[in-house]
């Protein structure tokens, strides 16, 4: 049997879910409780702090993208990665894409942007027990924002980022034309990354807003569900 720790609130947790749901491998979920990775409560499990992580059979794998791999080479049954060498190399810049690229546009805009926080709180209130929503919030505005700064986005105006956010849901969408997956001809770890990442952005108003514009996204999001559930 799998355990899977994880952030319920993080977006990577969301495609893990889906990868093991979609391949029928039963699992447990452990919730980890973020106040204890810096005490070291989880480094038998993820020694650098990051989830979701796995164990099965006393064997730790962190990282979103390697437990997917890990599945496919470890676990028979449906893939979700294609045979298709070209198509493998797409479904892993996709992956990429979403991984590396929308994140950093959901995180910013659904944690750091004061009025778009509410709605996450009550999620991130249950993973930090004890800690009051009225100190947990500009705790969390504080450390997204340090995190996006950093990174780069976090010093873009925010006009420029739902700009960039329309091109990326345009270019999902143009993606999805006429076609019922990302990649190929059935689903695969592109589609689990990408709609993990728009789940977290629409927390955003602004990017709801831009959501509405689209033709193709929401009956996309609709056969991921069907195929691939989220719990």
């Amino acid at each position: 049997m799998i355990t899977l720790y994880q952030f319920s609130t993080s977006p990577f947790t969301e495609k893990v879910r889906r990868a093991l749901n979609y391949r029928s491998i039963p699992f447990d979920v452990h919730e980890v409780v973020r106040a204890k990775v810096p005490e070291g409560e989880y480094t038998n499990v993820s020694p650098t702090g990051k989830f979701p992580a796995i164990v099965h059979d006393q064997e730790a794998v962190w990282d979103s993208t390697d437990i997917i791999h890990f599945l496919e080479e470890n676990f028979e049954g449906r893939s979700l990665i294609p045979s298709d060498p070209r198509e493998a190399a797409l479904a892993h810049a996709i992956e990429e894409w979403a991984d590396e690229s929308l994140y950093f546009y959901e995180m910013t805009m659904r944690l750091s942007w004061e009025h778009n926080v509410d709605a996450a709180m009550d999620e991130f209130a249950a993973s930090m027990p004890g800690v009051p929503k009225e100190t947990l919030k500009p705790l969390i505005i504080e450390n997204v924002t340090k995190l996006a700064q950093a990174q780069g986005l976090g010093r873009k105006p925010r006009e420029q980022i739902v700009s960039d956010v329309e091109r990326h849901l345009t270019a999902l969408d143009d993606m999805l034309e006429g076609r019922d997956w990302l990649v190929g001809d059935s689903i695969s770890y592109a589609d689990l990354a990408v709609i993990a990442q728009l789940n977290a952005l629409l927390y955003a108003e602004e990017a709801r807003k831009l959501f509405e514009t689209t033709s193709n996204i929401a009956a996309w999001i609709a056969r991921v569900d069907a195929a691939a559930p989220k719990t």
